[in-house]
């Protein structure tokens, strides 16, 4: 029987006919069964009276299934009208009502597909708002929890893609994870929930390089491929998203056998789908992308072909004002770009540089990923340009890595390296634009290495960066601007211990004017000095689960606390007065480094090399170029010292037979070898330029010493010509030598040293056998002797099984002066683990730099490696010296390798006869006495033991 349109059943009946179609289209996928739905629900609204009981429903119903049609069409009229219906049904349903929280997830569902495909951000935004309502509406134990959670999730992880803000993958991953946990074994969403968490790790890790974050992603990607059924729908889905996590990961790791993976899963997906669906041009992209990977690190061009080709299927199959538009031209530009490089073929470059423009053009500005197209380019302009000498394309490829450089917004790492990319293309046209681009890159090397990251990503990030701030000096340097090339080398080296010393910058005049925002400023630095040097490393293996979200949590609230930091930054240079707070630092500020003696900055690069030296007095940079020393003599010096070392078995403190081997006279012409290098072609043409003459004085001028590269590894302070026995000849005779990692960290010093107001005691360990150690049985001697040196000024022993870490802490945070007699060690995987061994447990580096001892003025580290630092890392001063000094100890006594057993008592008992010889103890003149102790040290055992004498070194004030 046929119904009119009056009849008041029509409606219903229309309506359950729509269902019959959809339940029918969800088992087939046949869309003429989505068809018949859809116009079996628009029959149905459009003759519902208002008013109806229905007539939310019905509106709800359509819109759902034009958005599930819009997926496979990509026709925006569907997306927009189901936009409308899916308005219209919440409009019809009351607060309070049950299906309110399903309808808002159903809208923000349709916001998140708009956005998709026409990137507008109002409907990112809306997506999140009204997936935010759905869940917060949503019951406790509800059915629908994880499902809206995952949407949630969704929405948050799309608008991270376009902002970069990783608050929003953030947020992403922590919905995931709670549908995750939220969704039973065995349902059929749990696995949806996988994927949705991987993709979300995916995107964190592809931003902040956290290497667990790609394991993270693979293994949920791996758990959801495994359990889903082969014919399954969503396989090919599952499969992309696998090999999208192997591909990431084979770029981070270049295990070819990712690589391997990644295609398999790529061509896969793409096999499993028809043309007509509309997440075809995805699976190619992807497959494409593997295939380039594969192609430059195989320079297979058969590769090469593969990915060009699927990549121009993918650019052809993507309908204009699509949100993946830019990124699929951006791939097939890169795709052309690295075969012309192969190839040679003009026309590859042209292709190349094309698909870049367009792919450009097509980005909107503030876009996460306009830094990298515009890269992108400017390395397609450069290719070209070296194939076909046409200026006009150099121009151009400068031109695109500057204005990547100078986005807002993107991957800073990425940004980086365009602005290096710009310094570096621009120095034989524009100098003065080769300056703008190092200023840039130097600029972003803090938001690169983030303060929101743990240490050690800031270390890794570091390691990958590279020497930046001597390239910058050594390019400042031929350009003639040295007080630029001091700034510069000053603001590029130590950033993991100059942001820490940010969070301990004291607020007093800023209190003066705004006491709210000095408390704020105190609170949260307070907060991230703790999340930065927290030790997330211990895992209990009975709760990994809770463990890991934990962990996630924790990181989460780190990168927080990061971007409220800056943003009280922000507000404090927003105040007349305080423009400059914690910027870097300016000549006219790092001058009074020099206030006690010149300071030596020595920079290290293969472009050139020079001396760069702050004096009292005077308010100009004094340049020396050093044109007989370069970057090269300066590798080959250090790994001649390291191959000394080694083969001396000079690694630890230890007796004097299991410590040092006898050393040759060829090893003792390999030490003369390198100190005369050091003389002749840095040390003397400084000496000279600063007019020294040999000093026959028991207090003889200071120098302090700041090198970069390889040379921050070699013994400046022991540099000379020890065949001659006539004064002269080496840098003792005319100077006391002093390192220091910055020109703050000595400033600082200086300034903490003053402000102390007395002296408080000496905390004095030692360790003869430590548990798991060799034995130390002169450390004994070492105590006695300062306990008869130190006695009438306060002392406190710990000996064996007495210093246990926390004793220690406890001792260093009540006395002034500390001395370690011990085994220290310098791990050279993890620097932050480089530690003193303490009768219990090791005391490491990591954390050392939690501390801020309240009295601390003066270490004296008698132990090995202490100063040794990671060579990874030679910017980064990674070692316990610089530690305490981060501490508060000013002052510190160190070693670069072992020293011997016997050695250490006659260097720690002259040095203490000098300090405590006066009425009371000062730690500044530590380094006169330590300069008189090895000279005592070198009569008694002879110039040439060059092992025993020249790894006592002296930093700080």
């Amino acid at each position: 029987m046929q119904l009119s349109d009056e009849d008041e059943e029509k409606p219903l009946r229309l309506k359950h006919i729509g269902g019959l179609f959809y339940g029918l289209y969800c088992q087939s996928y046949n869309n003429t069964d989505l068809d018949r739905a859809i116009a079996a629900y628009e029959a149905a609204v459009r003759l519902t009276p208002d008013g109806h009981r229905c007539q939310a429903e019905l509106h709800s119903q359509l819109g759902i299934s034009l958005c599930r049609r819009f997926e496979h069409s990509g026709d925006v009229t569907d997306i927009d009208n189901a936009i409308f219906a899916l308005e219209g049904s919440l409009i019809l349903t009351p607060d309070g009502h049950a299906d309110k929280p399903g309808r808002l997830n159903n809208l923000g569902n349709s916001f998140a597909r708009r956005f998709e495909r026409s990137g507008d951000p109002a409907d990112s935004d809306r997506a999140i708002s009204t997936h935010e309502q759905a869940v917060n509406l949503t019951p406790d134990g509800h059915a629908y929890m994880p499902g809206r959670l995952n949407n949630l999730g969704n929405s948050f992880a799309r608008r991270f893609e376009r902002s970069g803000d990783l608050s929003d993958s953030d947020r992403a991953i922590s919905a995931h994870e709670r549908a995750v946990n939220l969704t039973p074994d065995g349902h059929a969403d749990k696995l949806r929930s996988f994927c949705n968490l991987g993709n979300s790790f995916l995107g964190r890790f592809e931003r902040s390089g956290d290497l667990s974050d790609s394991n993270r992603a693979i293994s949920a990607h791996e758990q959801a491929v495994n359990l889903t059924p082969n014919g399954h729908g969503e396989k090919p889905g599952r499969l992309n998203n696998l090999g999208n996590s192997f591909l990431r990961r084979f770029d981070h790791s270049g295990d070819l056998a990712d690589s391997d993976r990644a295609i398999f899963a790529h061509e896969q997906a793409v096999i499993l789908t028809p043309d007509s669906h509309t997440d075809k041009p995805a699976y190619l992209n992807n497959l494409g992308s593997s295939f380039f990977r594969s192609f430059e690190r195989s320079g297979d061009l058969a590769d090469s072909d593969r990915a060009i080709s699927a990549h121009e299927r993918v650019v052809n199959l993507t309908p204009n004002g699509h949100i993946d538009k830019p990124g699929r031209l951006s791939n097939l530009g890169n795709s052309f770009a690295r075969r012309f490089e192969h190839s040679g073929d003009l026309s590859d470059g042209d292709r190349a540089i094309s698909a870049h423009e367009r792919a450009v053009s097509l980005t909107p500005d503030g876009h996460a990923d306009k830094p990298g197209h515009l890269s992108n380019l400017g390395s397609s302009f450069w290719g070209r340009f070296n194939h076909s000498g046409d200026p006009t394309d150099s121009d151009r490829a400068i031109s695109s890595y500057r204005s990547a450089g100078n986005c807002p917004t993107g991957a800073a790492s990425i940004r980086l390296k365009a602005a290096l990319n710009w310094a570096r293309l621009a120095s034989s046209v524009d100098p003065s634009s080769t300056l703008q681009g190092y200023t840039k890159a130097l600029d972003l090397v803090p938001q690169a290495a983030w303060l929101g990251q743990s240490l050690t990503a800031r270390h890794r990030e570091l390691l990958s960066i590279g020497a930046i701030a001597s390239e910058a000096a050594a390019a400042a340097s031929a350009a003639g601007q040295s007080e630029t090339s001091l700034e510069w080398l000053e603001q590029g080296r130590s950033i993991v211990w100059n942001q820490l010393l940010s969070l301990r910058t004291p607020v007093d005049a800023l209190r003066q004017v705004d006491a709210a925002l000095a408390d704020d400023f105190e609170h949260v630095s307070m907060a991230l000095e703790h999340a930065s040097t927290g030790d997330s490393s211990i895992q209990d293996h009975s709760h990994q689960s809770d463990k890991r979200l934990s962990m996630e949590e924790s990181a989460q609230y780190h990168r927080r606390l990061a971007e409220e930091w800056e943003r009280l930054v922000g507000r404090v240079r927003g105040i007349p007065g305080f423009e400059s707070f914690l910027r870097p630092k300016r000549f006219t500020q790092l001058h009074i480094a020099a206030k006690a003696g010149p300071v030596v900055v020595v920079n290290v690069h293969e472009s050139r090399c020079d001396a760069f030296i702050l004096v009292d007095g005077l308010d100009e940079v004094v340049h020396i170029p050093l044109p007989t020393f370069s970057y090269t003599k300066a590798q080959k010096l250090h790994l001649h010292l390291n191959q000394l070392l080694s083969t001396a078995g000079v690694r630890v403190r230890d007796t004097d037979i299991r410590a040092m081997k006898r050393v040759t006279t060829s090893k003792r012409g390999g030490f003369e070898f390198i100190l005369s290098n050091l003389w002749s072609s840095v040390v003397k043409p400084v000496l000279d330029s600063l007019a020294f003459t040999v000093s026959y004085t028991s207090n003889p001028p200071r120098v302090w010493w700041c090198a970069t590269g390889p040379l921050a590894f070699l013994p400046i302070h022991a540099a000379g010509i020890y065949s001659k026995s006539e004064p002269g000849f080496n840098i003792s005779d005319y100077v006391v030598s002093s390192y220091t990692p910055t020109l703050a960290a000595i400033i600082g010093a200086r300034e903490s040293h003053q402000a102390r107001d007395k002296y408080r005691g000496l905390l004095a360990i030692s360790q003869p056998s430590t548990p798991g150690q060799s034995a130390l049985p002169n450390t004994e001697v070492e105590l006695n002797i300062i306990k008869e040196q130190a006695t009438k000024f306060g002392v406190r022993l710990l000996k064996g099984p007495e210093a246990s870490m926390e004793s220690v802490i406890e001792g260093m945070e009540a006395h002034s002066w500390v001395h370690l007699a011990c085994h220290g060690v310098q791990d050279t995987i993890e620097p932050l683990k480089s530690a003193f061994c303490l009768h219990n447990k090791r005391l490491e580096l990591s954390t050392i730099i939690t501390k801020s001892f309240p009295y601390a003025d003066f270490a004296f580290l008698s132990a090995c490696q202490t100063a040794a630092g990671d060579e990874k890392l030679p910017e980064e001063a990674v070692h316990l010296a610089a530690g305490l000094m981060l501490a508060g100890y000013g002052s510190v006594i160190a070693t670069t390798w072992s020293i011997k057993d016997k050695d250490a008592p006659v260097i720690a008992g002259h040095v203490y006869t000098k300090l405590f010889s006066n009425t009371e103890p000062d730690s500044s003149g530590s380094a006169v006495a330590l300069h008189h102790a090895v000279k005592l040290l070198r009569q008694q055992v002879g110039d040439s033991e060059f092992l025993s004498w020249v790894p006592f070194i002296h930093v700080g004030v």
